[in-house]
């Protein structure tokens, strides 16, 4: 790859990035909301907030998986 190509991939993986922060942000607010500090267990929707740590648990590890590109390419790049 040239270095035009690297430095492009590496601005596209910094906007995925910021995305993929978006979501994180999202979903654990959706967390905060689903398990009040007030509420009743049987207030709780158990399998919505395991079906939103699933999801953060994966955008957390896509988060790692498109920062450690991100530093490679980086390194590469010499920046």
């Amino acid at each position: 790859m040239s270095r035009a190509e690297n430095l492009g991939q590496c601005e596209e993986l910094r906007i995925r990035r910021k995305m993929i922060e978006a979501e994180i942000t999202s979903h654990c607010d959706s967390i905060r909301h689903a398990i009040p500090l007030t509420a009743e267990p049987a207030e709780m929707d158990g399998e919505y907030i395991m079906r939103l740590a699933i999801k953060l648990n994966e955008r957390l590890q896509e988060w790692k998986g498109v920062t450690r590109k991100i530093d490679i390419l980086e390194r590469d790049l010499g920046v």
